[in-house]
């Protein structure tokens, strides 16, 4: 096997992000002990959420807020990536990249062809 073009750094690198978001697994003592206070009373809870539905009654922008993400999810950000002037991004021998690719998919659809 030839040597590997990436150093050890990079390869650990790819290979850490490979295994996804890890942080869900994480201990969260702040929310485990929550969770545990609001199990023991569930009346705590129905009281918070009062307050917030009356703050936002009241007309708190950052209580409507949490209501509406809370009902509906927070709003998506949509990014935009586009070159200069929002026309498409100019990508330098892509053409041929794609004949390439496809004259060898091509091909190797007919190999199993036959």
């Amino acid at each position: 096997m030839p040597p590997s073009k990436f150093s050890d750094e990079t390869r650990k690198s790819i290979s850490d992000k490979m295994k996804g978001n890890t942080n869900s697994t994480k201990h969260k003592p702040f929310i485990e002990m929550l969770n545990r206070k609001i199990i023991q009373d569930p009346k705590k809870l129905e009281r918070i959420v009062n307050r917030l539905l009356k703050q936002a009654e009241d007309g708190e922008g950052w209580a409507i807020k949490e209501v509406v993400d809370r009902l509906d999810g927070k709003a998506v950000q949509i990014q935009e990536i586009s070159g200069p002037d929002g026309n498409p991004i100019e990508i330098e021998n892509a053409g041929k990249f794609a004949n390439e690719l496809l004259t060898e998919l091509l091909r190797s659809r007919q190999k199993e062809a036959k």
